[in-house]
């Protein structure tokens, strides 16, 4: 356990936020450098999984995503690139600039049991449940970080291809603020949180293995401290582990939640169409409101989510 305060840029609150330190424009010779490999591969299509940084010259578009990275790891842990234009490119060429891009940060690798690397983030008409991910609904979600039941990448990001009618607002926290916090005004409850929960696997797992996984909200090895947090992961395991949740831990949980949600703590933004957002998922935590679509198939809140991880293998399972 991590007994002291961090100083650090990735610990902030609301006051410590401005736009201009989350948004980042991307530069007119990025651009350009896309819409070069959007016209190639319009000659020379290819399955975008397949392609890579390095089979294009891209000396912009390197510069800009290496200063992604750097913001994500030293700083805010939050940066929405403003813009692809989506009126220009397809679905398909979007998601093919949005490969290359976040393949600049760290490699794809899978985000599903079923092996997906790319994955849709929109409302199928399910309810959340047992074996049923919030972010294929339209429901609100709660404060998490994602792929916390498993082997959890440190970076993840998002491409907004359609937004909602309305609704459907984000925000960030960031869970070293509320360490701190908590190390100052009740470090029974984060001493807790280094201590292992049981989380909901969410059917995301082969057949015949444990339905919840047993983990820490916070680890510490010397040298980084990481988080994971999913309120709502950790109740249901319980519930599958046929436990109940001993008294402590539930009240770490709701302290870290409350913590997070008070306004002085958090930021929040809506996504634009064409933007692309990228978070340090081992210290920000975020959520969503619930939004109301279109009725409309060729309208409806359309993003598309990728994990970005250079350690271990790029399977689900790590």
């Amino acid at each position: 356990m991590f007994e002291g305060i961090i100083e650090s840029p990735r610990v902030w609150t609301n006051e410590d936020v401005s736009e201009e330190r989350w948004r980042l424009p991307i530069p007119a010779a990025a651009l350009d450098e896309v819409d070069a490999v959007i016209k190639f591969l319009r000659a020379n299509p290819l399955d975008p999984r397949l392609l890579s940084p390095d089979d294009f010259v891209l000396p912009a578009c390197r510069a800009l995503m290496q200063k992604v990275k750097t913001l994500l790891d030293t700083d805010l842990g939050v940066v929405v690139l403003d813009r692809l234009p989506v009126e220009s490119y397809s679905k398909d060429e979007l998601i093919a600039a949005y490969w290359l891009l976040s393949s600049m940060i760290a490699r794809p690798v899978a985000q599903a049991f079923d092996g997906r690397v790319l994955y849709d983030v929109r409302d199928t008409g399910k309810t959340t449940d047992t074996r049923v991910r919030s972010d294929i609904t339209g429901a609100e979600l709660f404060w998490h970080s994602d792929y916390g039941f498993n082997f959890p990448p440190p970076y993840i990001g998002l491409l907004a291809l359609r937004i909602a009618r309305e609704g459907g607002v984000s925000s960030a926290a960031s869970m070293l603020t509320v360490h701190n916090l908590l190390q100052r005004r009740a470090p029974h409850l984060l001493g807790r949180l280094y201590q292992p929960f049981h989380v909901n696997r969410q059917g995301e797992h082969p057949e015949g293995d444990p339905v919840t996984h047993f983990y820490p909200i916070f680890t510490y090895d010397g040298n980084s401290l990481n988080a994971r947090f999913n309120k709502r992961l950790v109740y249901k395991g319980y519930e599958l582990a046929g436990e109940r949740i001993d008294a402590l831990g539930g009240e770490a949980l709701e302290a870290m939640h409350n913590l997070m949600s008070e306004p002085a703590n958090h930021f929040s933004f809506e996504l634009a169409a064409g933007q692309l957002q990228y978070m340090n998922n081992f210290g920000i935590a975020h959520r969503r409101t619930k939004y109301e679509d279109y009725d409309e198939p060729d309208k409806k809140r359309h993003l598309v989510r990728i994990f970005l991880r250079d350690s271990g293998r790029r399977t689900y399972m790590g």
